[in-house]
């Protein structure tokens, strides 16, 4: 019954309100509401961009982990190394390729003129509309440091860059070998 009578004296106070004062509250009050949408899914946005660069460096660092020891465990069966440490440096981040098509169209006027346009596929879903993922492609390789205490024997040394070209497909001049102490 309480409530009644709020919402009685609710539509009196509207009823009885000018309607230039009426409009003003009811626009006021959806661009309060509009403000407070687009304000909530912009923080949430930020959120998650703010989350992704430092999950990238931790994903490039797992994958630099990963590719240390994959080549270190390797290069300690090579016969005469000894115990070794290895060092990668990696160029970049790991890259995602999407699946898009482009479009060139060549106009002549009398100047010379080109566009082109591109467009990426989508997959329409619950969540909204997401890329198509073509590809993702690993980040290359800059260099590596490996320090083995059979670094003096040429053959070894030969091996080890041999194995490093081979696995990781990068120059010999990107790869430096050192001797190392028995101590480790």
């Amino acid at each position: 019954m309480i409530e009644r009578i709020k919402t009685s004296r609710l539509y009196r106070k509207l009823a009885t309100m000018e309607k230039n004062k009426l409009i003003k509250i009811i626009v006021a009050v959806g661009l309060i509401a509009m403000i407070g949408i687009f304000l909530s899914e912009s923080f949430s946005t930020k959120n998650k961009q703010e989350n992704q660069p430092q999950q990238a460096s931790e994903s490039l660092h797992e994958y630099e982990q990963q590719v240390e020891q994959r080549l270190s465990d390797i290069l300690s069966s090579i016969d005469g190394i000894g115990q070794c440490e290895v060092m990668v440096t990696l160029d970049s981040s790991k890259e995602s390729v999407y699946s898009s098509e482009s479009e060139s169209k060549n106009e002549s006027d009398e100047k010379s003129s080109s566009s082109s346009e591109k467009s990426t596929y989508v997959i329409v879903d619950d969540d909204g509309q997401k890329p198509v993922l073509e590809k993702e492609v690993e980040p290359r390789v800059r260099g590596v440091i490996v320090v083995c205490e059979g670094a003096d024997d040429v053959y070894v040394r030969q091996a080890v860059v041999d194995s490093i070209r081979a696995g990781l497909g990068i120059t010999s001049a990107n790869i430096s070998i050192v001797r190392g102490g028995k101590n480790g």
